[in-house]
């Protein structure tokens, strides 16, 4: 089974180069770097420029088929303020294999899901405790480090490239979601120690490369819009779910890969 990482880079050169050394060459079979901004150095894996200022969308879309295309049957998404002190990518596929969960996001980037802006304590809504591991459910939608299997992006396709910079990851979580490959709206999966092998180098906010931008603003205005256009509702209002809806959900997706392991 082959492991595939993407980074996803755009002009943060110096934090570029502290995720990809932190990265062991022993975690993954495949690596590549997708550039939208200045020309970087790359010393391993493979390099892809979009040529600048295509946006996140596009860019993770050209980073998630390079992967496919070489057949990876995990493929890991990471944006470039990220640093890993231990192996996430196989905690993520041993977490998948547990639960039948096919997409998993690290939830603690920024001050989304915890008690402060950085360094703040985990808030999930809820842990569920499988016995060989346990399941964080987090209120945001982040998309700093994100884990598909392949069959899930077969299935529902990549990001919507209608998007600018905004609600794209948002959107695409959504619709595994309601395709069965992961947890409801609200309540997204992440491993519930994931802050044991990785960590943001600094706070998004202040280092963001897309919320300097004059259209930042509006882009996040039209991308609601297209959002709710799209899934008749808009991001802010999709209805949450009772807890029992959440457990039941799990057990199925637990009983679906127990049979599958069986058969």
């Amino acid at each position: 089974m082959m492991i595939g990482i993407a980074i996803i880079t755009c002009n943060r050169e110096d934090m570029y180069r502290v995720c990809i050394d932190s990265i062991h060459d022993d975690w993954y079979d495949e690596l590549v770097t997708v550039n939208d901004g200045k020309d970087v150095e790359c010393n391993k894996g493979e390099y892809i420029e979009t040529g600048g200022g295509i946006g996140v969308g596009r860019a993770k879309n050209k980073a998630m088929q390079h992967l496919l295309d070489r057949g990876c049957d995990y493929i890991i998404l990471v944006e470039d303020d990220m640093r890993f002190k231990k192996n996430i990518f196989k905690a993520y596929i041993r977490a998948s294999n547990i639960t039948g969960i096919k997409h998993f996001m690290f939830g603690y980037h920024g001050p989304a899901n915890k008690a402060g802006i950085s360094g703040g304590k985990p808030t999930p809504r809820k842990v569920i405790d499988y016995g060989d591991i346990k399941i964080a459910l987090n209120q945001h939608c982040v998309g700093a480090v994100t884990f598909y299997t392949r069959d899930c992006l077969e299935d529902i396709g990549l990001h919507d490239e209608n998007y600018t910079n905004a609600f794209e990851h948002v959107d695409h979580s959504y619709r595994l979601a309601k395709a069965g490959y992961s947890t409801p709206y609200w309540w997204w999966s992440d491993i519930a120690n994931s802050l044991d092998y990785v960590e943001e180098q600094a706070c998004s906010e202040n280092n963001s490369s897309i919320r300097p931008r004059s259209d930042w603003q509006s882009n996040i205005e039209k991308s609601a819009i297209y959002f709710l256009h799209r899934h008749n509702v808009h991001p802010v209002q999709v209805p949450d779910v009772p807890t029992s809806d959440v457990i039941e959900h799990l057990k199925k997706l637990k009983n679906e890969k127990d049979k599958l392991i069986s058969t």
